[in-house]
């Protein structure tokens, strides 16, 4: 049963941000989501899709400034923010032997300043107003040995780990729960067609992942939080 009546999306373009949406909608949460500059036709799209139930606004979340103004916003569209999901994040596999350094500042941007400075806002907000929920995505080898190629993505999503359990040190004075969980590869066409030799048969559902992030910031998870949650495609 899903009793969260207000949330934010990130990246909500992308595949499991999607479903999120969708399934928050459906079941009567009225939704603000995030994406990139530039996406307005597809922000009009998503609009559209749930008139009256979604706003979709478009910014950079590494961006300090931006990233207040887009949480204003959002405050001001739904009065507060109860539960934030925040699915930004880019993967990419390169040995830090050779990869160039503009690309791990991108691959880092995305995966966990965007985190912290836009996580930051939501936090201060769900702080304002009592409490809230934070939902991030990290990876599931950032508690295994990471395997060489890896590193510079794993890198990236340690130290949002790093974040995860020390915000939620943090807001738990605040009343908020701030966790993420950790999947194995997600079965996205994108990752098919990068890795078309993979057994995608072992990858994470996406429906299942969304599913899962939506029950885990339910205000009724009082104690959860802090917590790296591995998902695996199958168990292996």
């Amino acid at each position: 049963m899903n009793n969260i009546k207000t949330a934010t999306v990130a990246a909500c373009f992308s595949v499991t941000a999607k479903i999120i949406i969708h399934n928050l909608i459906e079941s009567g949460t009225k939704v603000v989501a995030f994406g990139r500059k530039g996406d307005d036709v597809r922000a009009k799209q998503m609009e559209d899709k749930y008139p009256g139930k979604l706003t979709v606004l478009l910014g950079d979340l590494a961006d300090e400034t931006e990233s207040k103004a887009l949480t204003a916003k959002a405050v001001s569209i739904l009065g507060s923010i109860e539960a934030h999901y925040h699915c930004t994040g880019i993967f990419t596999w390169r040995y830090w032997k050779d990869i160039e350094v503009k690309e791990v500042e991108d691959i880092f941007s995305a995966n966990f300043m965007t985190a912290f400075v836009f996580g930051r806002e939501i936090f201060n907000a769900m702080a304002l107003s009592g409490g809230g929920s934070i939902m991030f995505v990290s990876a599931r080898d950032t508690v295994r040995n990471i395997p060489a190629g890896f590193g510079p993505y794993m890198a990236s999503k340690l130290a949002l780990n790093g974040l995860v359990e020390s915000m939620a040190a943090e807001g738990a004075e605040h009343n908020i729960k701030i966790n993420a969980i950790l999947p194995t590869i997600v079965n996205t066409q994108v990752n098919r067609d990068a890795m078309p030799d993979a057994d995608h048969s072992t990858w994470v559902d996406p429906a299942e992942m969304a599913e899962l992030m939506i029950e885990l910031t339910q205000p009724t998870k009082t104690n959860l939080s802090g917590s790296l949650i591995a998902f695996n495609g199958k168990m292996h």
